[in-house]
């Protein structure tokens, strides 16, 4: 029998993995009774033989010495290896022992790492790959292909409407219709759910797709089929597997994840709730599965960040290195001088404000993680201890780099830039199946954007300050070359920011990304050669922003960066307005056309302004959307966003911090919560909106575009003020 693992996981109650094959002929339910899994403890050995002695007082299915390395000692010591047969007890036995060992030094190693990983590590197999299954798996694939046969994984979506008496759907609400594809299921409620359930049997579906099913609509479904004595299960075997929703903080803002829903033998994925699905699609989410060894209805759950850690776990222990559980490595001593020269990002130009014309822009493709690969950056490879003489030193802060060993972090990497360039390649050849090949170089590009973070990351598992610091330190030598040699071939600078330059000059920037890139041996790409480019300044500052500009290319395409139109909180409303005026704005070649445009521009806010002022402005475009980034009850000052916490909080909908809240103005200056403004899904229709509040949002979003020529938001609100006399 041959097919595609599209799912394996613990069963915990049983002791065994459960593996779902997809095969030409339907799905195939395998358990695997004798694996059995570990966890590792290194002491001196006198202690552990004391530990073994205390292990033999519980269940542990066995112990046994053995010789093993880790990625930062390759010096092969002796750990306790600890076996168990009942899954559930392996962290619980790990969290006893790392307690035994407070006063004894023990170190614990690969106790967290996922089933499903050591699973496929343990087997020799990877998800989405075609196997043989006879007595034991034999792939019949390789993780590095390009071109392979995907499973023929079919699908269906599923839509919940629910009669809302409070606006919000609860549990206690009853179902309106469901909607499966194009099929539409209406009538009584049990009737509605015993035709999904026929309708799912029926189709048998590999993929079930929502919109908020972890959230909410997968237990909603169960809490209404449990009222009417029904079971409900839109897996192929009864259960969920769940886990809790959480709110976390990454990269300077709050997230909220919610709680898990995930089917047994059927891929449920919430649409609405995974970043990764968003950016990729399910090509991408396969392709990456393979790499990194997750299934995709688990990876699509969680971060690149969580997949680029998870191949280097698998690379570590495929070069049989332990990985340590509680990771415990601290920074080098530094003096305050050795701090201020390290403790430094990439290298930045200041962009020129205003309005260029025939500028060029060039990018590094991905730079950061070519550094690593190209001068051998990882924790171990960073000072290490075997190369005290290396000649190959970090600029500026003249870390030794190991000149004996490739280390980890570029053996990951390495083949997956080649890959991301290669499905580049092919999307840019028009390729059959150009569209798979898109989905999943767009992944791979978000996995190696967070590499670089993760280096830095204190809870990273590879993760080390010094990689970090190296890392930026060849960005800046890197670009600083570059710009020295824009400027050797005749080119002004613009604007320069980590991996790339905006150049304006007569040279040729096909020419030059060539040269560049044969000398620094990382490839330089050019971006596009804009008509015109508008640098904008930042608000609080007035100096130029380093990420916000428009510009249009000499192909007729927009680039926006950092404008409200690229922003998640605008309201509908203000992001067809600077639409509306790019377009006009957009018909300039140069900057006396751009700045006769002017005055049109200034007349499509004006008629937008004239249509809020008449109130013929429907409610949904005037949403506001905000995240909430601390409990309600933290909240201080009595603000739009509090107001409508307060509304959600009286309805029983607490809104938890990483989720957004969504409101429209009614009056901005009272003090009562439900005057102030109206929750989203409280609104009836009936609500008048406070047109002053939502005129300075528009004239906000104009002079957006409109300040580097003198048009701020105080000048504009202004002209506003004196039209409207």
């Amino acid at each position: 029998m041959k097919g595609w693992i599209i799912d394996c996981y613990p069963d915990y109650e049983h002791g065994c993995m459960v593996i779902w094959l997809k095969t030409e002929q339907g799905i195939e339910r395998l358990v695997d009774r004798h694996f059995v899994p570990s966890f590792y403890v290194r002491a001196p050995a006198e202690k552990l033989r004391e530990l073994e002695e205390q292990l033999r007082m519980i269940d542990v299915s066995d112990t046994s010495l053995e010789m093993r390395t880790t990625l930062m000692d390759e010096v092969q010591r002796p750990f306790l290896k600890i076996a168990l047969d009942d899954y559930g007890s392996l962290p619980q036995v790990a969290k006893m022992v790392d307690a035994w060992g407070h006063y004894r030094d023990y170190e614990l190693y690969n106790v967290d790492l996922r089933f499903d990983q050591r699973y496929f590590l343990e087997r020799r197999v990877f998800p989405n790959g075609l196997v043989q299954v006879d007595t034991k798996f034999r792939m019949l694939d390789a993780q590095e292909r390009i071109h392979y046969p995907l499973p023929p994984l079919s699908a269906l979506k599923l839509e919940v409407q629910v009669d809302a008496a409070r606006g919000i759907p609860t549990l206690d609400d009853a179902i309106h219709r469901v909607k499966v594809d194009d099929i539409v299921l209406d009538g009584t409620e049990e009737n509605v759910l015993r035709d999904l359930l026929a309708l799912v049997e029926e189709r048998d579906p590999d993929i079930i797709y929502t919109e908020g099913g972890d959230e909410f609509y997968m237990e909603y479904l169960g809490k209404r089929a449990e009222l009417h004595g029904m079971p409900f299960d839109l897996g192929r075997e009864a259960g969920f597997r769940k886990a809790k929703g959480k709110s976390y903080f990454t990269y300077g803002r709050i997230i909220y994840k919610p709680p898990a829903h995930k089917l047994r033998g059927r891929i449920h994925i919430d649409a609405a709730a995974s970043y990764t699905y968003a950016k990729s699609g399910i090509y991408g989410l396969v392709d990456l599965s393979r790499l990194c060894l997750i299934p995709v209805q688990d990876l699509s759950r969680l971060s690149p960040g969580s997949a680029i850690s998870a191949m280097q776990v698998n690379q570590a222990i495929c070069d049989g290195h332990l990985v340590l559980w509680k990771k415990n490595l601290p920074e080098g001593f530094k003096t305050a001088g050795e701090l201020l020269v390290s403790d430094r990002g990439g290298f930045i130009y200041e962009p020129v404000v205003g309005i260029h014309e025939r500028v060029a822009e060039v990018d590094f493709t991905s730079l950061y993680p070519s550094i690593m690969v190209r001068h051998n950056i990882s924790p171990e490879t960073v000072d290490c201890p075997c190369c005290p003489a290396s000649e190959k030193l970090v600029p500026e802060l003249g870390y030794r780099i190991c000149q004996r060993r490739l280390g980890l972090v570029p053996r990951v990497l390495r083949p997956i830039i080649q890959r991301r360039i290669e499905f580049k390649r092919l999307v840019k050849a028009n390729a059959p199946h150009r569209d798979v090949f898109d989905q999943r170089q767009t992944l791979l590009k978000w996995v190696l954007v967070t590499c670089f973070g993760y280096t830095g990351y204190r809870n990273a598992r590879f993760g080390r300050i010094e990689c970090h610091e190296s890392i930026n330190a060849y960005g800046r030598n890197i670009l600083l070359r570059t710009s020295e040699m824009a400027e050797e071939r005749g080119f002004h600078i613009l604007h320069g920011i980590v991996d790339s330059l905006w150049l304006q000059g007569d040279g040729d920037p096909v020419e030059f990304c060539s040269s560049v890139s044969e000398e620094i041996g990382i490839p330089l790409q050019l971006e596009g050669v804009y008509r015109w480019i508008v640098f904008l300044p930042a608000s609080t500052t007035g100096v130029g922003a380093l990420n916000r500009y428009y510009g249009l290319f000499e192909s007729g395409e927009l680039k926006l960066r950092g404008i409200a139109l690229r922003k998640s909180d605008t309201i509908t409303l203000a992001r067809e307005l600077q639409n509306d005026m790019l377009a006009v704005l957009s018909r300039a070649s140069g900057i006396e056309e751009f700045q006769g445009l002017i005055p049109n521009a200034l007349e499509v806010m004006d008629s937008y302004l004239a249509k809020l002022r008449e109130r013929g402005v429907p409610l949904d475009k005037l949403v506001l959307r905000k995240r909430v980034s601390k409990a309600f009850e933290e909240y201080t000052q009595f603000t739009h966003s509090y107001a409508a916490l307060k509304q959600m909080e009286e309805m029983g909908f607490p809104v938890p911090p990483g989720r957004s809240v969504e409101y429209v103005i009614c009056d901005g200056e009272s003090r009562n919560p439900w005057e102030r403004v109206k929750a989203a899904s409280f609104i009836d229709g009936g609500e008048e909106y406070d047109v002053r509040e939502y005129e300075d949002l528009l004239l906000r979003s104009a002079a957006d575009l409109l300040v580097p020529f003198g048009w701020s938001f105080e000048t504009l609100r202004r002209r506003a003020d004196e039209e409207d006399r």
